[in-house]
């Protein structure tokens, strides 16, 4: 509602200039027009944060862990989920922008806001049916106190049994609210095995970072690349807004491809209930990061010698080039994009049982770090490039026929594949100590 009362008003927009010939004569928007668009902004990424995070948790608690079919019903629904996620952003993609375009912006996001209130109204309808699971403290809070335990045994030799106890109680409580700790060592033994999942876990995650965050600048500036060229099927235009439309449609499809062919398929190399595991999934979907940016950079290198052929060097958009040789490309970053939520989400379920319900969350989260990486990447590379080429940064300016993507392209290249080898370094350690605790706990247990 705030970004169609913005729209609206005149007086809250910045001065009109032509951005894409004279940008250096706009102005930007200041003042309180700033702090409105900022806010604006930052509400809807509060909202969709809360709704991506928390619609699959929910969904998850309507399967009874006591059905043995509710592990396929709930895979079932969240591939729908997904399904419908991008079902949705295609038929904004399309239906929306072309509202933006031919009746005004204002109008489009007012139409956003009423199309939100109604998915608010079915889903409150649903209210007095939803299987709602017992709470029983933040899976968060038992974490940092696991951590927080682990540093203060660092700092001491010795640790207040009682305390430590106080600490577990809360974490070790099945769903009748029943304590399943019969003794302070139980308890102990089990806190420090908690620390230490978490303690192994944290290189992954990091890894984790560095290996996505190509995916947000190969995604975005594969979309403005796709806004200079021909983006038309005969006589119909592709409104550049659109173009997203293009890798989410391939999204929407390997979904149902993904979890019908391909994982039945890889179940009959592999054995693996999943075809693969959550960290093949993830290393999968770098190798794709890889892939995608070679040939990002070859297609980009093409664009650039027509710009150069065609004398287009000052125009910012015209090139004759037909944007579907972006396809590729956006083909192979759907991939990675499913293969890495995928991976990761399994990943934290399956090492990390009592933080299930926060694995979109912490999956959100770490999506979220390596798109603020990728901007301050942005960043040192222009102020890198600048020394060289007439003081003029690789990505400076909004004219994109006369950046040196290919060169940029080449860069995230070499960085998805120095990043995949750190992972492979880490996801391979990992497996190799988690195997050596799985024998060493089978062989107390037979001892005992």
């Amino acid at each position: 509602m705030l970004l169609a009362l913005q729209a609206h008003l005149p007086s809250l927009h910045p001065p009109i200039c032509e951005i894409n010939k004279d940008p250096s004569k706009c102005e930007p928007a200041q003042g309180w027009n700033l702090t409105l668009l900022y806010l604006s902004l930052l509400m809807f990424a509060i909202g969709e944060g809360c709704m991506r995070d928390c619609v699959p948790a929910l969904g998850e608690d309507q399967f009874s862990n006591d059905d043995p079919e509710a592990s396929h019903l709930r895979s079932n629904f969240l591939s729908w989920l997904k399904s419908a996620n991008s079902l949705g952003a295609l038929i904004g993609l399309v239906f929306l922008v072309w509202i933006e375009k031919n009746l005004g912006w204002d109008i489009g996001f007012l139409l956003c806001a009423l199309i939100v209130i109604v998915g608010l109204l079915i889903a409150a309808s649903g209210l007095p049916f939803y299987g709602m699971r017992k709470l029983n403290g933040s899976p968060l809070t038992r974490i940092l106190q696991v951590l927080v335990t682990s540093s203060k045994k660092r700092q001491a030799a010795v640790i207040d049994v009682i305390e430590l106890q106080e600490i577990s109680t809360s974490d070790h409580v099945d769903e009748d609210g029943e304590d399943k700790c019969d003794s302070k060592n139980i308890c102990t033994t089990r806190v420090d095995e908690k620390t230490e999942a978490i303690t192994r876990m944290l290189p992954i995650f990091i890894s984790c970072i560095f290996a996505y965050l190509p995916f947000t600048l190969l995604m975005t500036l594969t979309i403005q690349v796709g806004s200079t060229m021909d983006s038309g099927i005969g006589m119909i235009q592709i409104p550049s807004a659109s173009l997203i439309a293009i890798p989410t449609t391939f999204h929407m499809l390997m979904q149902p491809c993904y979890r019908r062919i391909l994982i039945p398929l890889l179940r009959i190399f592999t054995g693996h209930t999943n075809g693969i595991t959550p960290l093949q999934h993830i290393g999968v979907a770098s190798a794709c990061g890889i892939m995608a940016a070679c040939i990002a950079m070859l297609v980009e290198a093409k664009r650039l010698m027509v710009v150069e052929q065609q004398g287009l060097t000052l125009v910012a958009d015209g090139v004759p080039m037909s944007v579907f040789w972006l396809v590729m490309q956006f083909f192979l970053l759907s991939i990675m994009d499913i293969a890495y939520i995928g991976g990761l989400v399994q990943f934290i379920k399956s090492e990390a049982p009592e933080a299930k319900h926060i694995a979109p969350a912490v999956q959100s989260l770490l999506v979220g770090i390596a798109a603020w990486s990728g901007c301050a990447f942005v960043q040192l590379v222009n102020r890198m490039t600048r020394l060289g080429d007439n003081g003029r940064g690789w990505l400076d300016g909004t004219n994109f026929n006369r950046t040196r993507l290919d060169r940029f392209f080449l860069l995230l290249a070499t960085f998805e594949l120095v990043a995949f080898i750190n992972y492979a370094f880490w996801a391979r350690r990992y497996a190799n100590k988690k195997r050596v605790s799985t024998v060493r706990s089978d062989g107390n247990n037979f001892g005992a």
